[in-house]
């Protein structure tokens, strides 16, 4: 008679299996059982093997010989065949054949497949490192609001012992810790830079370290380095200029809050590189924005990271929750939408890359960081192109140029942005008034302050397309600047 204990952990099914065998029963026999049940371990480790789980195996005695307590071959087959079928669709690409061919090697997204939720999806507490989350989570009620400010005292110093200090923790606390990849990874790297990047080009290199990857011999016309430890970018030959830069450091909504970074002047680089960098970004979208900034119409920002546990040996006090929680296909998605809500429509031909090394780990389960604790590292890009920004508005198709007039506008949403474009278009259209066009046109910038009000509203009692309707009209008014007096009377309009 056998006993089976069956427990839950994480993902996989472990089976413990505990086997009384009758004296009748022989050594081989029993051998044989121990090698079917270490069999099904693996295969449930692995696979999330749900043979045996509470529901269908009993927890107390059962009449059967050992043998039948672990899965018998005509099982553990199909389960191989579907893990293999599994894995082969994982890594088939969601790009045309015709992208494929055009790209570098790896590509697994193409333009066609992303998807978005109409507004940014994410919690502010998933780029908060993971243990400032668990910290606040372990605080009493009566705590939460006294870290709040409900109940402090503003003007209260506070010693600064528990706060995070970028610059000081990659500047002085991890200045020797080298964050190059290994050799495999690190060639696959190289190789995909080798297919965007040209000699003469222009690039701006974010959260830049000892090493960049460039291809060899190749000779770039500037490459400025902005990361958060001098003394990393000073061992870094392929840089010719370089300043350090807190890219956590932003100003909501718009860009990283740097003078340095400003001084290097709009549709300047043709390459923005930022390579394992996202994991610790605070503000991605306002360092995406910054990038896109940064370009020329026409530039691409190439954005390259690695598994999700390939510096956590390193590096983890600075990586955020939302790295250390997602896993690697997350990840891809994740830094696309940065791109998606950054500037929109203001990037095209957004892709998706796994460039990682036909060596390394094919999954991200348990068995596998267990099994392929010493190959190489997987690696990912993602990147994008910069629009070009239409400087006047096309008649043949007036939403298009609105909507590209409100890529970098802070506030709205890109579900506003999508509701108020066709809107003015038709406003702009139903003008015969040339200065009357030119006005709607120059008025878009004063969406924002609109919205500012609107984004208070209840949403129930006044809709989303009625919050667009609403700042289309005020737009397309040839009387309506934005000034302060018509903002007031726009929110006692809306709340009398």
């Amino acid at each position: 008679a056998s006993l089976i204990n069956t427990r839950r952990v994480g993902p996989q099914t472990i089976i413990f299996a505990r086997t009384i065998t009758r004296n009748k029963y022989s050594n081989s026999t029993r051998m044989a059982s121990y090698r079917s049940m270490a069999l099904a371990f693996l295969l449930g480790t692995i696979a999330g093997c749900t043979a045996f789980t509470p529901s269908t195996v009993s927890t107390t005695s059962v009449s059967s010989t050992s043998l039948q307590a672990v899965a018998p071959p005509l099982i553990i087959g199909p389960m191989i065949r579907k893990m293999r079928e599994d894995q082969a669709k994982k890594k088939m690409p969601m790009a045309s054949d015709e992208e494929t061919f055009a790209e570098a090697p790896g590509l697994r997204v193409g333009t066609g497949a992303w998807k978005w939720p109409p507004v940014w999806p994410y919690d502010d507490s998933m780029f908060k490192r993971k243990e400032e989350v668990e910290k606040q989570n372990s605080m009493t009620p009566m705590q939460s609001m006294l870290a709040s400010g409900a109940m402090a005292n503003p003007e209260a110093p506070t010693d600064g012992k528990d706060e995070f200090d970028p610059l000081k923790y990659w500047g002085s606390d991890k200045a020797g810790v080298d964050t190059e990849l290994n050799a495999e990874t690190a060639s696959k790297l190289t190789s995909h830079y080798s297919f965007y990047l040209q000699d003469g080009m222009s690039v701006v290199e974010f959260g830049a370290a000892e090493k960049s990857y460039l291809p060899e011999g190749l000779k770039l016309g500037r490459h400025v380095g902005v990361g958060a430890s001098s003394s990393q970018m000073e061992k870094n030959p392929a840089l010719t200029e370089s300043f350090v830069v807190d890219l956590n450091n932003v100003v909501p909504e718009f860009d990283v809050d740097s003078d340095d970074i400003r001084q290097l002047g709009n549709d300047t680089f043709d390459v923005v590189l930022m390579a394992n960098t996202i994991d610790f970004l605070t503000n991605p979208r306002e360092v995406f924005r910054t990038g896109w900034n940064l370009l020329k119409p026409g530039g691409t920002m190439i954005v390259a990271f690695t598994s999700r546990d390939a510096y956590v040996d390193k590096f983890a006090k600075a990586q955020t929750k939302m790295w250390r929680d997602m896993n690697d296909d997350q990840h891809t998605w994740i830094c696309g939408s940065f791109f998606q809500f950054s500037a929109g429509e203001g990037w095209e031909g957004l892709k998706g890359f796994d460039i990682s090394p036909e060596e390394a780990a094919s999954d991200d389960s348990i068995f596998s960081k267990i099994s392929n604790a010493q190959k190489p590292a997987n690696i990912y890009v993602v990147q994008a192109t910069k629009v070009t920004p239409e400087e006047s508005i096309d008649e043949s198709n007036p939403a298009k140029s609105f909507s590209s007039r409100m890529w970098m506008l802070p506030t709205m949403e890109e579900r506003d942005k999508q509701l108020v474009a066709p809107r003015l278009a038709r406003a702009y259209l139903a003008s015969s008034d040339e200065n009357d066009r030119e006005k709607i046109a120059s008025h878009v910038d004063t969406l924002p302050r609109i919205y500012e009000s609107l984004v208070k509203m209840d949403q129930f009692a006044f809709t989303f397309s009625m919050q667009a309707r609403l700042a289309a009209d005020l737009v397309s008014d040839p009387d309506y600047v934005g000034n302060d007096e018509q903002i007031a009377n726009m929110k006692m309009g809306m709340y009398f």
